[in-house]
């Protein structure tokens, strides 16, 4: 964090990050940056290809997705498209996005590496078609999205009601751990009300500390849950460890899922103390820092 912002109280810097003309500059100016770096076209096909491998994912040729949490630039969205997808819906809790930039994440990208890295999921010659589309158009709304089958679907706020349609698809990318803990169980829930039978989920998410990830990725979990509201879950990280999310997705009916991955943080150092409302099953737990979920709907007579 800037020193300087640290001489600003958490309140008077939340009132901030609330002003309309704050967030109209911020969303305008994160857009880009993002639209250049980790929602370049190439990283996010990588971001999928790598998921689809490790779950041994089905085609999404035809298949209705939706995203959750789709941000400022919907180049989930697009890779989805890539794959043959009928209809892709980006869902998020704030319109916030921002499709005048997405030309530039398309552009930054390495074509060949979008083809090949997505090719044992689709046709390459459709992808490359499909890509070569993307590319000729210099101008992105939502209208143009629309004509790509790509639906953007916001404000929607799904631990508080389903999506209302069925959905063959389902997946997330680091979104999940900024979901307040209360609202983690209903959101599930819903998400899989939505899910045809035989539909699937996939959700990367990342359990560290957001306010400095790559030096300080556990001191959060120190925090008096008195004082770690809604707003700093949102904001830094719900801190639901790896067993509490096994629970949850055990919790789900019908639904057969499994880890894909987990990766731990061994190079920082834990808090002395941890605050009582951090479930966790020892230091293992406390210490993995992503996992990737993985999971099929099925018919209430065919569960494992």
């Amino acid at each position: 964090m800037n020193p300087l912002k640290k001489l600003i109280p958490e309140t008077v810097r939340a009132k901030v990050r609330d002003h309309p003309l704050w967030r109209r500059r911020y969303n305008r100016r994160h857009a880009v940056e993002l639209a250049t770096t980790s929602k370049r076209l190439d990283l996010c096909s990588s971001q999928i290809a790598h998921m689809f491998h490790l779950a041994d994912h089905p085609s999404l040729e035809g298949k209705v997705c939706m995203e959750i949490g789709s941000g400022w630039i919907l180049s989930h969205a697009l890779v989805c498209h890539l794959l043959g997808a009928s209809k892709v819906l980006c869902t998020d809790v704030e319109a916030i996005v921002r499709p005048s930039y997405i030309p530039i994440a398309i552009r930054s990208a390495v074509h060949y590496i979008v083809r090949d890295v997505l090719s044992p999921f689709a046709e390459h010659a459709d992808i490359r078609a499909r890509l070569e589309h993307l590319a000729s158009l210099d101008h992105f709304d939502l209208e143009v999205l629309a004509s790509l089958g790509i639906e953007y679907v916001a404000p929607i706020d799904l631990a508080k009601r389903c999506l209302g349609q069925p959905v063959d698809f389902i997946y997330s990318l680091s979104v999940l751990e900024h979901v307040p803990v209360d609202d983690i169980a209903p959101l599930l829930a819903n998400l899989v009300q939505d899910l045809t039978v035989g539909g699937t989920m996939v959700h990367a998410i990342h359990l560290e500390d957001h306010r400095d990830i790559q030096n300080h990725p556990f001191p959060f979990l120190a925090e008096d849950g008195n004082h770690y509201g809604r707003g700093e879950q949102t904001v830094h990280g719900n801190r639901i460890r790896r067993s509490r999310w096994r629970r949850h997705f055990d919790a789900l009916e019908a639904f057969d899922w499994r880890f894909i991955y987990q990766f731990s943080r061994r190079d920082k150092p834990l808090p002395s103390h941890i605050d009582a409302a951090v479930e966790h099953q020892g230091e293992d737990d406390l210490r993995i820092s992503h996992i990737g979920v993985y999971g099929v709907k099925r018919a209430p007579e065919e569960r494992a």
